[in-house]
């Protein structure tokens, strides 16, 4: 391992005395010969589920440096480097006190970190050691994030002023001008929970950021790389560091990005976007633009190639670009109360078993990648840049709902000019609801309240007779027709409440709501307010399901969720063995699993309280009813895997039973989750129907040990076509953890996240395949049966304990022969022969270039990499980022 780059960390700030996130001076790490910097968000993880992995379990601290990001830099070894690399790249990576890392490399240190001790220091130090000091119930993040800050720009402005940025050469001296500092802008925000890369903002002011620098080196030499690369579903960020002999790093937080520092010339190409030369769609749908769909960070090695070792590839199909069986719901609003209350509103209308719910940012709805994967986009408040993209999703067919929106005057620009009357109570008339009180956000569209058609600045009006309307042709979207119904109007002004535009091409639908439906009426109106509630339930319930035609919820399913007992199955004395390793107090045998706390129920024991959320009590010798335990152990041929297993009807993840240290091969099976995870922390989806298993797996630290979440995938599609007579069934493996129907439909995916107990990691590998349930997407049996019609054969439906036993079984085999010496080569060869995208062509487009570039992938590397081929070489795609691929189907982003 040789790092490509040299900090110079005599502007930074030691990590001593538990600065700056309260660690210990102490690592239980030894051996510490590498160097690591972490990059973080300032800005706490809001799921508090999410694993934290303090900093001392990684190594020793060194130094900081904080700004719009914080930095760390933190003294390992190789061992915990590879689990370290491992969780990052498997999902969401979060440190103390809650904050995402988004970027983690590996580096070398000059000088030495300041210690904070002179006059104008050692008060701040104090202070963040005194917050560092408080209750958690006392803590406040953002006060200390504060202090950091300033702590961090006292020393940076001391180090600054004894720095000069010159250097003398032979030849003459070349004076550089420096491009302005930017951020990359991703789509690292997709879903509440991912991040892998600096979301950013782009610098107006371009000679306040410009810098010379005298350098020594001849100008032949100093040639920048611009390179961008496409990957069939993922956007990719790449940065190619040309770093000159006893070069060094500065990193500046203040604005997110590398600088030059007294003798570096970081020369960097950066990728703005990825885009493919064909889509990958649903099977119905109007046309629509292409789209950018996903971010992942980039490094650049050598390839494993897999040039001839694939299958014939699934028939790419040109279908039109809007996934109308897309399992997504986007939520954004520039009010975090609003948002909160839009969220919970449609998760209790909507039909959870057919959509994930994603709150996300103003950076991802601005990228646009989520474009063509949503059944709903959400909106409320002002939406900025992103107008324009949610104008070509109505027209291309997609279905939006704003609330109180700036959005209107995008797509209806004629009712940009009214007056704006906010939070007014008024009463509204609609359908069956007559007279509600509630609080609308109003503009003033007519003259009078006896007017009934709009007033605006231009002499074109809706037609009287049809309310058909013809807005002019806007930049880059072609002209097209709205049919515009007022749904409701105010009764004091008659200004409209509700407004419903339908494009007529390609059958989009949007709902405007001057009305605050997101919030409850309760809430300002007291008790008055409850019956309003109800009927802003039922007016979001119609216009969701009987004019959007989304699956809504049934009155009386809108209940909670009853949550079931465990049973725990297999070999009689190795369940004992791991009952009793759990000694009773208090007469109950009580076992805490991450967020999960089990209790183990032997012969005429009761558990202490119902099935729970947080609480599942497990009968150790008693047999479940919907699941064939003689099925799933007459079909398990493995010898650990999937031998012991704890199974519930109903459980909230499959993941909370795996999450602390079992045995190997110990699994948990539910035929439901509530809150079922993938990568990243994102959603899963888990309706009746699919199977759904978590599995943790022990091995030493090893070079395969990145390639277990791609052996995942490999034993899930070979569970199914390994069989003689399935062979046929177009199941294949979509990079880096999803499975696909062909190359339109995901039907399964999976996650894994590892831990390091000393020498030894346990990987828990979460794994659901959609095997009888026809929602959100497609399943195995519904394959199963087409196939059977096209090609007369009779293949058996296959059940869920069937396959969960031969993916057990297989998964087994493969990672035991991928240990094996030469056994990377043999799982390359069989990987290749079920994954989607030997050969694809792709474009590469960049942001400081116009014209995309061809690139053409080739295969993965050692660590499970993607590698592409471009004609300025080769670059290798990480496979963390991957947020809206996930929302192809069944696990969604951040997807």
């Amino acid at each position: 391992m040789k790092p490509t780059q040299l900090i110079e960390i005599n502007d930074w700030v030691t990590c001593a005395n538990g600065l700056p996130l309260g660690s210990s001076d102490q690592s239980p790490i030894t051996d510490l010969d590498v160097d690591v910097l972490f990059e973080c968000e300032m800005e706490p993880h809001d799921n508090t589920g999410q694993d934290i992995i303090t900093l001392e379990s990684m190594g020793q601290p060194v130094a900081w440096k904080a700004g719009s990001h914080l930095a760390i830099i933190v003294k390992t070894n190789i061992e915990h480097l590879s689990v370290i690399g491992f969780n990052f790249i498997g999902g969401e990576f979060v440190i103390d006190h809650n904050l995402p890392v988004v970027r983690i490399q590996t580096v070398q240190l000059s000088g030495e970190p300041n210690k904070a001790s002179d006059t104008s220091m050692r008060s701040l130090r104090s202070d963040i050691q005194h917050s560092l000091k408080q209750p958690a119930t006392e803590f406040q993040w953002p006060v200390h994030a504060a202090l950091l800050r300033k702590l961090s720009k006292v020393v940076d402005i001391k180090s600054d002023a004894k720095n000069t940025i010159q250097m003398n050469g032979s030849s003459g001296d070349l004076v550089l001008e420096v491009p302005p500092p930017r951020k990359t802008v991703t789509l690292a925000d997709v879903s509440v929970n991912t991040g892998k890369s600096l979301s950013g903002e782009e610098t107006d002011n371009a000679e306040d950021s410009k810098k010379a620098v005298e350098v020594a080196t001849k100008p032949e030499e100093l040639q920048p790389e611009e390179k961008e690369v496409v990957v069939e579903n993922v956007t990719v960020e790449i940065q190619h560091n040309i770093t000159p002999k006893k070069s060094s790093l500065k990193l500046d937080l203040k604005k997110g990005t590398s600088q030059l520092s007294t003798s570096l010339l970081n020369i960097s190409s950066q990728i703005k976007s990825v885009t493919t030369h064909k889509r990958i769609v649903s099977t119905t749908g109007p046309k629509r633009p292409q789209s950018q769909i996903d971010c992942y960070p980039v490094k650049e090695e050598a390839p494993r190639s897999s040039s001839s070792q694939s299958t014939p590839k699934s028939v790419k199909s040109s279908r039109p670009l809007v996934n109308t069986k897309s399992p997504n719901v986007l939520i954004y609003s520039d009010s975090v109360v609003a948002r909160d209350n839009l969220e919970a509103s449609l998760r209790k209308i909507l039909d959870c078993d057919r959509y994930t719910l994603y709150v996300v940012s103003r950076e991802t709805l601005e990228a646009g990648a989520w474009r063509g994967r949503a059944a709903l986009v959400a909106v409320a408040g002002c939406v900025g840049r992103a107008a324009p993209l949610l104008l070509a999703h109505l027209l291309a067919g997609g279905r939006l709902l704003a609330l109180c929106s700036d959005l209107l005057h995008t797509v209806l620009p004629y009712y940009k000019t009214a007056e704006v009357r906010e939070n007014e109570i008024v009463q509204f008339t609609y359908d069956k609801w007559k007279s509600v009180k509630m609080k609308h956000h109003i503009f003033c569209y007519q003259a009078s309240p006896a007017k009934k058609q709009f007033s605006t600045e231009s002499d074109r009006q809706a037609s009287q007779e049809n309310n058909m309307y013809r807005p002019s042709k806007y930049t880059g979207h072609p002209g097209h027709e709205l049919d515009i119904q007022v749904l409701a109007s105010e009764e004091t002004w008659r200004t409209p409440s509700l407004l419903q535009s339908t494009d007529l091409t390609n059958g989009g639908i949007a709902i405007f709501s001057q009305i605050h439906l997101e919030a409850d009426p309760s809430d300002y109106l007291g008790d008055e307010g409850m019956k309003s509630n109800d009927a802003r339930l039922g007016i979001i319930h119609k216009i969701l399901g009987d004019i959007l035609g989304l699956h809504v919820k049934e009155p009386k399913e809108m209940t909670q969720i009853e949550y079931t007992r465990g049973f725990f199955l297999g070999n009689h004395v190795h369940k004992l063995q791991l009952v009793e390793a759990c000694p009773p107090v208090g007469g109950a045998r009580l076992q805490k699993l991450g967020e999960l706390q089990v209790q183990w129920c032997l012969t005429g024991e009761e558990p202490l309280q119902p099935p729970g959320a947080a609480f599942l009590p497990v009968y150790v010798y008693e047999c479940p009813e919907h699941f064939s335990t003689v099925e799933y152990f007459d079909n398990l041929t493995s010898m650990h895997m999937g031998r012991l297993i704890v199974y519930a009807d109903v459980m909230s993840s499959t993941m909370h039973v795996t999450s602390a240290p079992l045995v190997h091969g110990a699994g948990s099976v539910a035929r439901r989750q509530a809150a079922g995870r993938g990568r990243g922390g994102n959603a899963w989806i888990s309706p009746l129907g699919q199977a759904a298993i978590s599995l943790q797996v022990w091995m030493r630290v090893s070079p395969c040990l990145p390639l277990v979440q791609h052996a995942a995938a490999l034993a899930a599609v070979r569970a199914i076509r390994s069989q003689p007579a399935y062979e046929h069934l177009d199941i294949r493996i979509k990079w880096p953890n999803d499975i696909y129907f062909g190359r339109d439909v995901k039907i399964g995916g999976t996650i894994t996240t590892a831990n390091c107990i000393g020498e030894q990691v346990y990987v828990n590998i979460g794994t659901g395949v959609n095997i009888s349930n026809s929602v959100p997407t497609m399943c195995l049996n519904d394959i199963i049966t087409e196939h059977n019609k096209q090609h007369g054969t009779t293949l058996p439906l296959i059940s869920i304990e069937k396959f969960l036993a031969r993916y057990c079984s297989q998964l087994e085999r493969i990672i035991d022969y991928m240990s094996s010496d030469g056994g990377i080569d043999a799982f390359f060869e069989q990987y290749y022969q079920y994954w989607l995208h030997t050969g694809e062509s792709i474009r590469i487009k960049s942001e400081a270039t116009s014209t995309p570039v061809d690139g053409t992938i080739k295969g993965l590397d050692e660590a499970g990499w993607l590698v592409v081929t471009t004609a300025g070489g080769e670059v290798t795609v990480a496979p963390d980022g991957n947020t809206f691929d996930m929302m192809s189907g069944l696990v969604a982003p951040r997807v």
